[in-house]
Protein backbone atom coordinates (compact mmCIF):
# COMPACT_ATOMS: atom_id res chain seq x y z
CA UNK A 1 0.00 0.00 0.00
CA UNK A 2 2.82 2.20 0.95
CA UNK A 3 4.26 2.02 -2.65
CA UNK A 4 1.14 2.35 -4.52
CA UNK A 5 0.76 5.45 -2.66
CA UNK A 6 3.89 6.86 -3.36
CA UNK A 7 2.84 6.46 -7.03
CA UNK A 8 0.05 8.30 -6.53
CA UNK A 9 1.69 11.01 -4.86
CA UNK A 10 4.25 11.32 -8.09
CA UNK A 11 1.45 10.75 -10.33
CA UNK A 12 -0.03 13.55 -8.91
CA UNK A 13 2.73 15.76 -8.85
CA UNK A 14 3.39 14.67 -12.78
CA UNK A 15 -0.19 15.50 -13.57
CA UNK A 16 -0.41 19.18 -11.58
CA UNK A 17 3.10 19.96 -13.02
CA UNK A 18 1.89 19.02 -16.63
CA UNK A 19 -1.43 21.34 -15.80
CA UNK A 20 0.42 24.27 -14.80
CA UNK A 21 2.51 24.10 -17.95
CA UNK A 22 0.10 23.73 -19.79
CA UNK A 23 -1.87 26.59 -18.15
CA UNK A 24 1.42 28.62 -18.60
CA UNK A 25 1.20 28.23 -22.26
CA UNK A 26 -2.00 29.48 -22.75
CA UNK A 27 -2.05 32.38 -20.89
CA UNK A 28 1.06 33.25 -22.84
CA UNK A 29 -0.64 32.65 -25.83
CA UNK A 30 -3.71 34.48 -24.38
CA UNK A 31 -1.53 37.26 -23.75
CA UNK A 32 0.29 37.82 -27.16
CA UNK A 33 -3.03 37.53 -28.82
Amino acid sequence: MAVKKSLWDVILKVVIAVASAVAGVLGGNAMNL
